[in-house]
Order: C-alpha cells, then structure tokens, then sequence
C-alpha cells in the first residue's frame, strides 16, 4: 500500500508556547508541523525546505504576518497560507487577504475551528496547483499542435514542391525526348520516300543524322533510367578504398581530347596521396561530367583547374573551376535539378541530366556537392567524399 504523504505546516508565532501546543494537536491530525518564533526564522525555514500550508499571527516584532505572507508568497507561489489574528476585524480580514493569505482565525480558536480552514486552504491551494498544471499541459499541447501544424506545412509544401517539380520533369522529359525521336522519323521519312530527290551523299547524311539522333535518345533514356533507380535506392555501390591520384589521371586522360577540342587547358594541382572511400565507376563517372562541363561552359582559350584539400579531417573536397561565363544566383539554385542546362540550352550539346545524376550519386556515396559561381569569371564545382578508415586515421594523426 502506497504511503499518503503528510501536508507539512509551518506555524509562526511569538509565543513560543501557543506554537508548541498547536504543533502537537496538528500532529495528532496527521499534519507534519514545524513551528518558528519569528517571521525572520520562517523565512530561513522557507528557504530550506517546502511547505503546504503556513499559519502565521498578525502581530509579530519585527515583520508582521502580513510582511511574512508577503514574502513566503515571492517564494513559493502555490503556499497556502492562513493568519491568526486577536483583532477579529473586517480590517485585518482584509489586509490578509491583500496580502495574499487564503483565509484566517480569530484566537483564541479550539481545533475543531481551526481544521475546516486548514482543510478549506489546502483545497484551494491544489486546485490552483492543478489549474497551473492544465495551464502548463495546455501550453505544451498547443507548442506540440503549432509545430505539427509547421510540419504539416512543410510536408505540403514539399509535396506541392515535389509535385510541380515532377511536373516540369515529366513535361522536359517529354520534349528532350521527342526531339531526337522527331529527328529519326524525319529523316527516315526522307529516306523511305519514293519521290523526293537524294543523292548517295545527302542519304548518308541523313543516316548519320539518324545514328546521331539515336545514339542520344539512347543516353537520355539511359540517364532517365539511372536517375530513377538511384533515387529509388536500386543502384548497388561497391564503396571502397579508392586511390585518388590513380582516379584523377584516369579522368585528366579521359578529357584531355575534350579539352583540347575546345581550346581550353586542364591543370590539375598536386593530389595528395589519399583514398577514397567510395565507388571507383561512379567516382570516375562524377569527376569526368564536372570536367566535361567545366570544358564545354567555357571560353575560348579558357582554363579549368582541378584541386584537393583535406575538409575537416575524415573528408576531402575536389573542386573543378572554370574561366565560363559564370552562373547567375537563380541558376545555382537550381543547377542541380533534371534538364537544367545553364540556360543554353541550343549551344552545348548535352541531355540537362548530367548534374542531377551527379548529385544524386555523390549523395549515394555519402558525400556532398555544391557550386561557387560569380557571373562573368566563372563558377567552381566541388564534391566531398568521406576519406578511407585507414586514410582518415592517417589524417588525424599527421
């Protein structure tokens, strides 16, 4: 069986005596009692411990019972406390109850008075408490319900996000993809018509178109696919420890053709001699589309520079910058979804899938990518990989 905790009395009166004998008759009525000569020593008791209820005379030296009540009341709020007063006037009434007192006795009083007002004070004193506990379950509820409704407005906001966004793919989809298919069917047309005029050369030409035209329908399907089972988790990585100087020759080899093409020259600053934790295909495949593109969105005799530096020890960011036109705030902001190509759409040849699948594979590979743009001196592409355990350790302890 549970034990019924005791309400704890704290009696204050000048006559030592009156409070003996009052302390001894509460307890026999199952109260914890504590009685004190002044208010200056119920001060002190009030500080060391706590108490239901006080019971304090009016007339005291030093401060009176209302000054006590006034005080005990700036430490604990939720006391219930009563005054004894001989005067038995509508005046002192009054100031108790100004003060903050919850009832009082006139003395002399017998027990059989003095138990329905202590019985009447703790009542309201756990009411009060338990309106300040609703009050505080009442905030708490409505903090919860204002910060489910700010999820909620966020989760619609992200599904409307998600939805027009699922919009425009589908309705770029749809035109990337019809305009190598027009391109087949307009010049097979050609070549499968009886009437039209072509010489051996014009229908090579329109093969090759064809050829062309396939082969980038092809890619693009491609991607779509790839961009699909990434985002839906289907891709296995085969993440390991991958030699990032062996990676980063492989690609400078791989675009060097590229780069020469276009008139722009690749340096690549020394790379240190780390690993990788990651997928050497999927690694090899992010780094030659940031340098593809770094090469075709640039200028004339431009330069693209490849770099390395350690990001807070167990990660390391490789940076492709360019000499291009640079990115305007509104285009790197939303570099990295499908089918946006920098808004030149006509110049460089490509799908606008490039990035997007980037990103979604650096993000695979728990890694993170961004873009530091200035318009008219070019943007910097970086990408951060976690480094090998074996790498890591060595990092921190170099």
């Amino acid at each position: 069986m549970t034990d019924v905790r005791k309400l704890r009395i704290l009696i204050v009166d000048d006559q030592s005596a009156q409070t003996g004998a009052l302390c001894d008759v509460l307890r026999q009525y199952q109260y914890e009692t504590d009685g004190c000569a002044s208010a200056e020593a119920a001060l002190e008791r009030l500080r060391a411990g706590a108490y239901d209820l006080m019971l304090s005379d009016l007339n005291m030296p030093g401060l009176d019972g209302i000054a006590l009540v006034t005080a005990a009341l700036q430490r604990d709020p939720d006391l219930a406390c009563i005054i004894m007063t001989g005067e038995g006037s509508i005046a002192s009434a009054v100031r108790a109850m100004q003060a903050g007192a919850l009832d009082y006795i006139v003395k002399p009083f017998k027990a059989s008075s003095l138990l329905p007002v202590l019985a009447r004070a703790q009542a309201t004193r756990s009411l009060r408490l338990a309106n300040a506990e609703l009050e505080r379950q009442l905030r708490l509820n409505v903090i919860e319900l204002a910060e489910a409704n700010y999820r909620l407005e966020q989760a619609r906001t992200a599904a409307e996000q998600a939805s027009s966004e699922k919009s425009r793919f589908l309705s770029n989809m749809s035109h990337e993809l019809r305009t190598p298919l027009n391109g087949i069917l307009g010049f097979a047309q050609i070549l499968a018509a009886d009437k039209l005029p072509a010489t051996q050369l014009e229908k090579q030409r329109f093969a090759r178109n064809i050829v062309q035209s396939g082969q980038h329908l092809l890619k693009l399907v491609n991607e779509i696919l790839d961009l699909a089972r990434i985002e839906a988790g289907k891709v296995p990585l085969a993440l390991e420890a991958v030699d990032l100087p062996t990676v980063l020759q492989e690609c400078r080899m791989m675009v060097t053709p590229l780069a020469s093409k276009h008139d722009v020259s690749l340096g690549f600053a020394t790379v240190p001699p780390l690993r990788l934790r990651a997928d050497r295909t999927r690694l090899v495949q992010v780094l030659i589309n940031l340098l593809s593109n770094a090469i075709k969105y640039n200028r004339e005799q431009g330069k693209v520079a490849v770099a390395c530096r350690d990001a807070q020890g167990k990660r390391m960011r490789i940076s492709v910058s360019d000499t291009g036109p640079g990115l305007e705030p509104d285009q790197v902001q939303h570099i990295f979804q499908p089918f946006n190509r920098l808004g030149r759409d006509e110049e460089v040849e490509g799908s606008g899938l490039g990035l997007a699948l980037t990103r979604r594979v650096v993000e695979a590979m728990q890694g993170e990518i961004g873009v530091d743009s200035t318009p008219g001196q070019g943007s910097t592409f970086w990408i951060e990989l976690p480094l090998a355990p074996e790498t890591s350790q060595q990092v921190q302890h170099a």
